[in-house]
């Protein structure tokens, strides 16, 4: 498949993903449908460990989502007869029960999601209200889930949908010196963050801080977003790649098997009980601990202590000592300078 809005360039073991929709890069639902297809390639492709999602245009990202397709929604959405069902609280939670299996369908068997997204995009000339919100939520679903670390490269600035798309990324990183602000503006024209943002942003930053964003939708700066826990970290434009770059050579040297399996953990666990949640936990470290790179991992870490630890006297030893060791070996351990590269096996 070509691609009309994303364009693509690898570096080291990542994988550069930019969006390319000027002027300002308005998200439309045929490029949200363009990066799922890509991200459905990718999470098949062992040697990409990184993929990040940045703007193709120097100092534009994602501005929000098309206005053109919004406005189409509400004669799109009555001929749906969706109007009347949210009016009424019976219907209404028909509808809603109705998402929320057809969601869980699409969670379990990939050929359901393949079935609702091309059932809905044929009658998009009708009504093109479900397949944008089937491909949106599928889209930003498949980047929260990738098996991948994702990290959003944030180089312009961003409102509404792009920062909705942003919250579904493991981390993101913004320029910092440029003006550039980020938000979630929806209420001011009297709509709701419909791209997760009221779901995904009180989970990122809390529940009293992300009502208090959507609430007054307003922007914030790189620095009060960093604060707030929006964003991972904020760099200059002109070292802003090359610190993202450099972030993702030393995120591309952790384990694949463990980055997919804490991800699947957390995302799939924070759906549920903390009891059930314990369960898939349990579920992925009887999967991780089923490879040879864990085996190599504990065999390599399991060497290096009987080595340099264990040959510790205590008696002898200096408080200062033995915080050096244990901090020496941390860095040894998250530079993997320990062990061979990890092959997802």
């Amino acid at each position: 498949m070509s691609y009309r809005y994303l364009k693509t360039r690898r570096e080291n073991r990542t994988l550069w993903v930019e969006i390319h929709h000027p002027p300002v890069n308005f998200i439309v639902t045929d490029m949200l449908e363009e990066l799922h297809h890509l991200i459905k390639n990718v999470r098949r492709d062992d040697a990409i460990r990184v993929f990040i999602l940045t703007g193709g245009r120097e100092d534009s990202y994602i501005m929000h989502f098309s206005i053109e397709e919004l406005m189409q929604l509400t004669s799109h959405l009555r001929k749906l007869f969706l109007h009347i069902l949210v009016r009424y609280r019976p219907t209404a939670a028909l509808l809603r029960y109705y998402m929320t299996f057809s969601n869980w369908m699409m969670d379990v068997f990939p050929w359901y999601e393949t079935l609702v997204l091309r059932q809905s995009k044929a009658i998009r000339g009708y009504s093109s209200g479900a397949f944008l919100w089937f491909q949106m939520m599928r889209t930003y679903a498949a980047i929260e889930r990738m098996n991948k670390v994702t990290i959003a490269a944030i180089n312009g600035s961003c409102n509404g949908g792009g920062t909705e798309m942003a919250a579904c990324f493991d981390f993101r990183f913004m320029v910092k010196d440029q003006g550039f602000t980020i938000g979630q503006p929806e209420v001011l024209v009297n709509i709701v963050p419909g791209g997760g943002g009221t779901q995904r942003l009180p989970r990122l930053i809390g529940k009293a801080r992300a009502l208090e964003l959507m609430l007054r939708g307003n922007q914030l700066s790189p620095v009060e977003a960093r604060d707030l826990g929006l964003l991972t970290d904020i760099f200059d434009k002109d070292i802003f790649y090359e610190r993202v770059q450099g972030f993702a050579d030393h995120m591309s040297k952790r384990p694949p098997v463990a980055i997919d399996a804490i991800k699947q953990a957390v995302h799939r666990g924070l759906d549920t009980t903390v009891r059930h949640g314990l369960s898939i936990e349990l579920e992925q470290s009887v999967r991780c601990f089923d490879t040879r790179d864990t085996a190599m991992a504990l065999e390599r870490y399991l060497a290096y202590i009987r080595e340099n630890i264990m040959t510790l006297d205590p008696e002898a030893a200096s408080t200062e000592e033995i915080v050096g060791l244990l901090h020496r070996t941390l860095d040894v351990m998250e530079s993997a300078a320990l062990f061979t590269p990890f092959e997802g096996k």
